[in-house]
């Protein structure tokens, strides 16, 4: 079992990721050789027209395929608060995955901290049937004050999960952000890491995810949850919208 990739801006020509599909194409082949088996492609969804990502996904493919690289590309985005209600279902659903009822779509945390517009952005969501994966809360401001925390759980309490990143595991981030992040992985609250890299400038690929995880002091049965099973779990079963107990990993089927 290979890890699978919830978070990677990976298609060229759209938004801060690979500007042609020759960098694609490298980072893929990179993230194939490197162990990940799938990679869901997240551009930022108010830098591409949403209904033209199925067919960018299907071109990136048949190109992959062409070129030999075993790597499973999947459909994705990445929204900030801010533009949910701008997104209408058809839009909502070409970026979300998971079986119906458990449908679930990837809404950024802000780099300023977990302010209202992220609580507002998030029940929208649920009410419209989407259940929110919180992006990367580790590099948001303040993550470690009370308030903070409090807001996060508040999401997990509510059926959200959360992905952590592998730069501020790694200490690329800078000490705040790495701090953050082993404060995350100590808790027990993340459902999956993933990459979310920016080639080529931001090129992670999944292996550094066990090296960041294993210098954190966790195991490689965490290791093995926070990079295969967990987002495996997120992609094939999805994230109930009500779930009946638990959060983050558990509300993820664990």
């Amino acid at each position: 079992m290979g890890a699978v990739d919830v978070h990677c801006h990976l298609l060229p020509g759209v938004d801060d990721g690979p500007s042609t599909i020759e960098e694609s194409v490298d980072y893929a082949h990179s993230a194939a050789q490197a162990g990940t088996d799938v990679v869901v492609a997240t551009p930022h969804v108010e830098e591409v027209e949403v209904s033209e990502l199925s067919d960018r996904v299907a071109q990136l493919r048949d190109r992959l395929e062409r070129e030999g690289i075993a790597l499973r590309i999947e459909t994705g985005g990445e929204l900030k608060p801010a533009s949910v209600p701008l997104l209408d279902d058809g839009e909502l659903d070409t970026i979300a995955h998971g079986p119906n009822g458990c449908r679930w779509v990837l809404l950024e945390v802000p780099f300023g901290g977990f302010a209202g517009d992220l609580h507002a952005a998030a029940a929208q969501l649920r009410e419209r049937g989407y259940a929110p994966v919180l992006a990367h809360p580790e590099r948001a401001a303040h993550f470690a004050s009370e308030s903070s925390l409090r807001a996060l759980r508040h999401e997990l309490d509510n059926g959200a999960a959360i992905q952590m990143n592998v730069g501020p595991l790694c200490g690329f981030e800078g000490e705040p952000r790495e701090t953050a992040a082993r404060d995350l992985l100590r808790l027990g609250l993340a459902a999956a890491i993933a990459s979310d890299a920016h080639p080529p400038g931001r090129a992670y690929t999944m292996s550094l995810a066990w090296r960041g995880i294993m210098s954190a002091g966790a195991d490689t049965a965490e290791a093995r949850e926070l990079i295969e099973r967990g987002p495996r779990r997120l992609l094939e079963r999805g994230l109930p919208l009500h779930p009946s107990a638990g959060a983050g990993r558990a509300a993820a089927g664990r």
